[in-house]
């Protein structure tokens, strides 16, 4: 997607959408950094940009190295499962965090699971503006 607009209703279920700070390898993403290349750091000069994640871009990582979710909801259908969600700490009004799994293993309700997602499909967007930042 080019734009914050198009990325958040683009897709069922919608792409995460969530402010990430920048260091000087890439973004902050929980306990994780997803490398990015220098040229599309340096298309923002802001300290945070909007990340996006499809929720089949993600993977459950056994490190705790990633994003602390805890799991309100798994909805079970067939060989996959959709993981409902919110970032570990923050409230119940805050935005749903969806991760599609194995449907073998899923975690339970209530349980605090880790996500990193897949750098070659994590799209970032400047926080400002709302464009997309890099190819």
């Amino acid at each position: 997607p080019n734009n914050l607009f198009v990325a958040g209703f683009i897709g069922s279920p919608a792409m995460n959408l969530f402010d990430a700070p920048l260091s000087d390898q890439g973004v902050e993403f929980g306990g994780a950094t997803i490398p990015v290349d220098r040229s599309t750091l340096s298309e923002t000069g802001e300290t945070h940009v909007t990340v996006g994640v499809r929720p089949e871009d993600l993977e459950i990582a056994s490190d705790e190295q990633g994003l602390a979710v805890e799991v309100d909801l798994v909805e079970e259908l067939g060989a996959d499962a959709f993981i409902y969600g919110r970032r570990a700490g923050s409230d119940e009004t805050a935005k749903p965090f969806i991760a599609r799994v194995d449907a073998r293993r899923p975690p339970s309700k209530g349980e605090t699971v880790y996500f990193r997602p897949s750098p070659e499909h994590t799209h970032l967007f400047d926080a400002k503006n709302g464009q997309r930042l890099g190819d």
